[in-house]
């Protein structure tokens, strides 16, 4: 359930700016895959979104920030529902990382492997075994990629996946530091309920013994009347027989 902006949170206000900039970046990268891989506007695009996913992840810490200063202020519910939005967020810049890393194959190969050879027609390639892959004669010679731009390229990747398996690791264990919070508040409830027992049980058994003593001073009373009565009758019956 996503929370309202009331009052103008600035935190609130902050994270719905990241959700708007999410689903940007999967706006731009919806575009760069309809362009081609070589073509000016695609190494644009492709430069944009770097930047804004670093700018995604760098908020997203902020706003993590934020929210443990701002715990002590809030309700747990509050506290725990915020904490979501913000995992969610974390989860889609993990998708968005993968998206932005990943290249369809056979594109990638139609892009990497164009030809205008005059002999030939455009995009005919010929293909050589794994190991000569090292071989600068099996580089296309229009293609403006070679054996280091890949093999770069592929590094990158890497380090990308990388940061996205790192970040979803720190998703992982923020997760569990909130359920080991969420368990310790249950223990203090329940130790909390646990003292509430044992002094409503100190209390019946106090009022029960001021119940009985009041019954006990109750019948006491009621005896001393009663002699009360009998002294007066014999005081009564001495003075009939003096007169």
């Amino acid at each position: 359930m996503a929370l309202i902006n009331i009052d103008g949170d600035p935190w609130l206000t902050e994270l719905d700016a990241c959700e708007n900039l999410s689903n940007d970046i999967q706006s731009q990268l919806a575009a760069r895959n309809r362009e081609n891989q070589l073509s000016r506007q695609y190494s644009i695009i492709s430069g944009t979104v770097r930047v804004r996913l670093k700018q995604l992840g760098s908020e997203l810490d902020q706003l993590t920030r934020k929210l443990g200063l701002l715990s002590s202020t809030l309700t747990a519910g509050e506290a725990e529902r915020r904490q979501r939005r913000i995992e969610a967020l974390q989860s889609k810049l993990i998708q968005l990382q993968r998206q932005f890393q990943y290249v369809e194959p056979a594109a990638a190969r139609s892009a990497l492997f164009e030809t205008n050879g005059s002999g030939r027609g455009r995009g005919a390639v010929a293909f050589a075994d794994d190991d000569d892959d090292d071989d600068p004669a099996l580089i296309p010679t229009n293609s403006n990629y070679s054996v280091a731009d890949l093999r770069n390229q592929q590094t990158r990747i890497l380090e990308d996946q990388n940061e996205g398996l790192e970040a979803l690791s720190q998703v992982i264990a923020r997760q569990k530091e909130l359920a080991t919070r969420i368990g310790g508040e249950v223990d203090r409830h329940n130790d909390i309920l646990d003292d509430l027992a044992q002094t409503m049980e100190t209390t019946d058994g106090r009022i029960n013994r001021e119940t009985r003593q009041i019954g006990a001073i109750t019948t006491q009373d009621s005896t001393w009347g009663y002699w009360i009565v009998i002294g007066l009758l014999f005081v009564a019956i001495v003075l009939v027989g003096i007169f």
